[in-house]
């Protein structure tokens, strides 16, 4: 929770520094790096599973993504 908190943070201290736009665009540049899933059967040695919700949102070190560009949107 802390981390993923503090990710908020340094995102909208990118944007004081580079600019809102710039740092939206740099989100979603990120988003399409990341690519599809990992197959369910390999999804436990990886991070990128594709969920995002329930028990998996505990486990994550990072709010994702969109949620991150919305919040610079607000």
């Amino acid at each position: 929770w802390y981390s993923r908190r503090r990710e908020f943070g340094a995102d909208r201290g990118g944007a004081d520094l580079c600019g809102i736009s710039n740092m939206i665009d740099a989100l979603q540049m990120l988003k399409r790096s990341q690519g599809p899933p990992m197959p369910q059967q390999l999804q436990a040695f990886g991070i990128n599973t594709g969920r995002s919700d329930g028990i998996m949102r505990l486990f994550m070190s990072h709010p994702p993504l969109d949620e991150r560009i919305a919040a610079l949107k607000t």
